[in-house]
């Protein structure tokens, strides 16, 4: 009996000497990325930072994988002039040379009603292939089974980290505390709405902006008013509102905001003049003087109009004072042109119409000097237009 114990007990303890001195496979390593918020809602920013510490967590102490310091990758991958971020979304295009990490371990989550979807990617850094791991819950439990997929993929052998009945909520430790925005706009005593709620007037100073304080994390929709005759005009049909914007507000973050608000004459001004030109006549050896000048613009059907406009002039002769010359201008292919004869000591202004663009040349030949000015105007733009009555 004690020779047999003694035989068994040598036997075992040769087998564990031989484990020992056998060659241990290195275990693989992982590099984790933060997760993506794919609800569109910034309420739901603080569950990556929840699950991504629980994976880090899950997957170091399962013992079977080597997590990679993300310093050290974002080291590298600054030399490369690449991210890790953008490594997940194009695994194919960025991993070559990448030897810090054998797998990248991205993720992102969405909110299903009541229920998280959470979706992890194991890129194998060697040839770019991606698992995809997606589950959905609102437990702890969702992400402890995720992890238990990822390490039964990389080792062959499944870990039991899920609690089952003893998991807490993910979604019950949300972040609610509130977020502010500044506003910098340049009106004088706009009304400032929330959502659609008054709460204050604009600082009137471009560099100081109106605070609004204790917002609920989310998209909110804010707003400003100065009357009928400020707002911003929607191209490219020409219309008029008032300044709004969607702004996503994140927990304990400011959002900035600047108001776009400007005199709707002051636009139209801007949307109504295509083309202002002014050059210094030079006749030539032969008398004549010719100048070209081409430009686009999109109307308000959103159509592209092509536009050319041509001035020719001539010098006056055997020391008249009269010279004579075209305006010629074209839009679309539509063409028209008139005289424009001008005078060696006055100001001569010649206009037409093509299509939607009103064309205008000036020779002012007045002070010893000639000098033309080319102007084009939109007729289907005036200013006062905002007060209009559809």
């Amino acid at each position: 009996m004690h020779a047999r114990r003694s035989v068994g007990a040598s036997a075992v303890a040769l087998a564990l000497l031989a484990a020992l001195a056998a060659p241990c496979a290195a275990a693989p390593r992982v590099a984790v990325l933060p997760l993506e918020n794919r609800s569109g809602d910034p309420r739901y920013d603080y569950i990556g930072g929840i699950a991504q510490g629980l994976i880090l967590y899950d997957l170091s102490s399962s013992g079977a994988v080597e997590l990679v310091d993300r310093d050290a990758i974002d080291a590298l991958l600054r030399e490369r002039e690449l991210s890790l971020s953008g490594i997940a979304a194009a695994p194919a295009e960025g991993f070559e040379g990448v030897s810090a990490a054998d797998y990248v371990l991205a993720g992102e989550y969405a909110m299903l009603r009541d229920e998280l979807l959470l979706t992890l990617k194991l890129i194998d850094v060697r040839d770019s292939r991606v698992t995809t791991f997606s589950d959905a819950g609102s437990t702890e439990n969702l992400v402890h089974g995720l992890v238990e997929d990822v390490v039964e993929r990389l080792s062959g052998a499944r870990p039991a980290i899920a609690e089952p009945g003893r998991s807490r909520s993910i979604l019950s430790l949300r972040d609610e505390t509130p977020g502010t925005i500044a506003l910098f706009s340049g009106l004088v005593d706009a009304r400032v709405t929330l959502d659609g709620e008054f709460i204050g007037y604009t600082t009137g100073d471009r560099r100081v902006p109106f605070i609004v304080e204790s917002v609920a994390p989310g998209v909110h929709e804010l707003s400003t008013d100065l009357g009928a005759d400020f707002g911003v005009i929607i191209l490219p049909e020409i219309r008029f509102e008032r300044w709004r914007e969607l702004v996503k507000v994140q927990s304990g973050r400011r959002a900035t905001v600047v108001d776009e608000s400007a005199h709707f004459n002051d636009g139209l001004y801007r949307l109504r003049e295509l083309l202002d030109d002014d050059a210094a006549v030079a006749f030539g050896a032969d008398g004549a003087y010719r100048t070209e000048r081409s430009f686009s613009f999109v109307d308000r059907g959103g159509v592209e109009r092509r536009c050319a406009v041509v001035v020719e002039l001539r010098a006056p002769e055997g020391g008249g004072s009269t010279g004579g010359g075209t305006l010629a201008a074209v839009v679309d292919g539509e063409r028209a042109e008139l005289a424009l004869p001008w005078s060696a000591d006055a100001e001569t202004e010649a206009s037409l119409v093509v299509g939607i663009v009103e064309f205008t040349a000036t020779v002012d030949a007045r002070y010893g000097r000639v000098e033309l000015e080319l102007e084009a105007d939109r007729a289907d733009v005036e200013q006062g237009m905002h007060r209009a009555r559809p």
